[in-house]
């Protein structure tokens, strides 16, 4: 399905209902809306991952400006605070009235930047296997090397250098199968790969242009709304003391830090259990019982 916000439209789908019958009544479901990483990658590893929880609620899934079936736009609006900007106009134009919001890996950078700018906004932000934005890289090579050997410490450092096609092939190539702690066969890598629509021209041109012009960290005073923040503990893409440092920094009380051990950068992988329970529990503490059983 398509939406026209004005001066971009915007591919989203939704996976579970919005109402089930209960009896004599009908149950109206929260909505959880997820916004996926990259940037360059669309919504659909994202959906894969998350599909068990929408037995539990609905889950909307969309592709950011610049991404997948999404339009285009220009490298001018490829940065977060036009993306953070599509992400509410996305909820209000569908009703979404202080939505959950989870942001997982770049797309955690999207949503705390949403959070800051517009706090009253959301009713709760999920933050998952992301560093919000701050990089660590010397940090995220040791653990590349630790987990594949010196040519993928290698190839990660000369990806976060200056990225080009090929040293981002090779880092697909090396490092992406240790995202996950879980072996995966050739084909089902490959199959991840074939199923996402890549716009890699927006990969390079964010971590070239605009990462390092701009931290919604500089923001994070901002942010009022409850958070749940789920960290893979040998993730080497958010490595675990810098997300620790951002759960510091946003509202005392209202935050929860889940360590998932075991975990590496695909968390919903690694360790959906401890990652959907806590989902679920912190859906329940924002909007209430209306989850179903």
């Amino acid at each position: 399905m398509r939406i026209n916000l004005g001066d971009v439209t915007l591919w989203f789908d939704v996976s579970g209902p919005s109402a089930v019958v209960c009896g004599g009544t009908v149950l109206e479901r929260l909505t959880l809306v997820a916004v996926h990483g990259g940037p360059g990658w669309d919504h659909i590893n994202m959906k894969a991952g998350l599909a068990p929880l929408a037995g539990h609620f609905q889950i909307l899934y969309y592709d950011q400006r610049g991404h997948g079936r999404s339009d285009r736009g220009t490298p001018e609006s490829w940065n977060l605070r036009t993306w953070a900007d599509d992400l509410k106009r996305l909820c209000d134009v569908l009703g979404l009235v202080q939505p959950v919001v989870m942001g997982s890996s770049f797309g955690g950078h999207v949503v705390l930047t949403y959070a800051a700018l517009f706090p009253r906004h959301p009713g709760g932000i999920i933050l998952a296997n992301t560093t919000g934005g701050r990089q660590d890289h010397r940090s995220s090579i040791e653990i590349f090397r630790r987990l594949g050997g010196d040519e993928a410490a290698t190839i990660a450092e000369r990806e976060f250098a200056e990225p080009t096609a090929e040293s981002l092939a090779e880092f697909r190539r090396v490092c992406l199968p240790l995202y996950s702690s879980k072996p995966s066969s050739a084909e089902e890598l490959q199959q991840r790969q074939t199923r996402s629509i890549h716009t890699d021209e927006v990969n390079r041109h964010y971590f070239r242009h605009k990462m390092s012009r701009f931290s919604p960290w500089g923001m994070l005073n901002m942010i009022t709304s409850p958070a749940l923040v789920l960290a893979g503990e040998d993730d080497p893409v958010a490595p675990l003391p810098v997300v620790e440092d951002l759960a510091r920094q946003l509202p005392a009380g209202s935050t929860r830090l889940i360590r998932l051990p075991g975990a590496r950068h695909d968390i919903f992988r690694d360790r959906p259990d401890l990652a959907f329970a806590a989902i679920e529990d912190f859906m329940r503490q924002v909007k209430g019982s209306a989850l179903s059983a």
